[in-house]
């Protein structure tokens, strides 16, 4: 079975003036944005499939493939990858083309199949670990070996209870990509709950305006009043620590009890065994880059994961997630906690929108970051550094460096999927 490595190397070079990009890197009391043409040239993205998305990236939640022959499939610019559920128990992940004329396996987002894959075109069928079993009419073909002629297995791993996929094959370690959000992730469990909501937005703009927008909380009172009645937008704390990943806490008001319709407590739903009391009043908003949006409250945890599909436009799945008990109970009712979300979810995407159409203006130059966005800089400084090292400037490389200290003075979260 071959190994995929179709990542970083691959593509057109970059473009950007790495002066613009260096002015990003500056700490975030003197740092300029990232440059107009990040969000607006097509070129950019290209580039960025083949090189951002091209190492660590989240497919989804582990429970979309717990069970063997689950699938969840994914695209990554024209390349589409899927992972299942194996015989082992384990899953993996392989590039979603057939290996006779190419033709695409899977169509569907997640599913399940029982005991093998077929390719709809010729039939050419793969069991659940990836292995050739039927290739009809290729018996009298010379040199013909089935066993080389498996899918063509992604790199991938499950930490914290995250999949993730490298196209490139040559990421650093997962763990050592994940860092220190790690102990967030297991403390809250993620690995052991299941989805009890979903929902996907298509948005009309460029997946870092969107992810720009999830690390700050400065446009709360004006666009989410909603939002802003259940936490300031100036509480919390922001944290810091090794791994590709920026984030922080937001404190829940004192009426509320999580961050739902209802004014935060229309639901019966317990706590999620296990966190601290600390961790009742508070929300967790973290990005790990560059595409997973963790969100963790005190009954639920919330993951966007954001899909480019052109440089003005994202596809974005946000998915609730429970502990087993809790939905199993007879009156288990995800909806205070996914309506109240898609509501902000589609404020937010209006916004993003509007900066879209904003950036792309002829003429239009780099703003400054204020004082309440230094978790927008550490995410900007995550790309900007994956940006250095093709433009070969000063600040390349760090893959795993979350700007934590870039960040402002007071320590006050900044974050929030708001």
């Amino acid at each position: 079975m071959a190994t995929a490595s179709v990542g970083a190397s691959a593509g057109s070079p970059l473009t950007l003036d790495p002066r613009d990009v260096g002015e990003t890197l500056q700490p975030v009391e003197r740092a300029t944005m990232l440059p107009p043409a990040a969000f607006a040239d097509p070129g950019v993205l290209d580039w960025e499939l083949d090189n951002v998305f091209g190492g660590w990236v989240c497919m989804g939640h582990v429970s979309a493939v717990a069970e063997q022959g689950s699938f969840l499939m994914r695209e990554i610019g024209p390349t589409s990858v899927f992972a299942i559920g194996g015989t082992d128990g384990s899953p993996r992940a392989f590039l979603n083309s057939c290996r006779h004329r190419g033709s695409r396996l899977l169509t569907e987002t997640e599913g399940s199949v029982r005991k093998r894959v077929q390719c709809p075109y010729h039939s050419w069928s793969y069991d659940l670990d990836g292995n050739l079993v039927a290739a009809p009419h290729m018996d009298e073909i010379e040199n013909f070996d089935k066993a080389c002629n498996g899918l063509i297995e992604v790199r991938s791993a499950v930490v914290g209870g995250l999949l993730l996929i490298d196209l490139s094959g040559t990421a650093p370690d997962p763990d050592e990509h994940v860092g220190d959000l790690l102990p967030m992730l297991e403390r809250y469990r993620l690995d052991e709950l299941r989805v009890g909501g979903s929902a996907l937005y298509e948005v009309a703009a460029n997946w870092k305006g969107i992810a720009e927008n999830y690390n700050e909380c400065l446009h709360c009172p004006g666009v989410h009043p909603e939002l802003s009645a259940l936490s300031h937008y100036r509480s919390g704390e922001s944290l810091g620590g090794g791994g590709a990943w920026c984030g922080g806490s937001m404190r829940l008001n004192d009426h509320a009890e999580t961050m739902g319709t209802g004014e935060g407590h229309a639901s019966t739903r317990p706590s999620i065994a296990g966190i601290s009391a600390d961790d009742e009043r508070s929300v967790w908003y973290f990005a790990l880059f560059p595409n997973a949006l963790v969100s963790l409250h005190p009954d639920y945890v919330m993951l966007h994961t954001l899909w480019p599909r052109e440089v003005g436009r994202t596809e974005v799945t946000c998915e609730w997630f429970f502990e087993p008990e809790t939905i199993a109970r007879d009156d288990f009712d995800p909806s205070d906690a996914v309506e109240f979300w898609d509501m902000v979810n589609r404020q937010d995407w209006h916004v993003c929108e509007l900066t879209q159409l904003g950036v792309g203006a002829k003429g239009y130059v780099a703003g400054r970051y204020s004082a309440d966005e230094s978790d927008v800089h550490a995410f900007d400084t995550l790309v900007a550094q994956r940006y250095m090292s093709a433009l070969g400037g000063p600040g390349d490389g760090n893959e795993n460096g979350n700007g934590s200290a870039n960040r402002g003075e007071n320590g006050e979260a900044n974050g929030g999927a708001a």
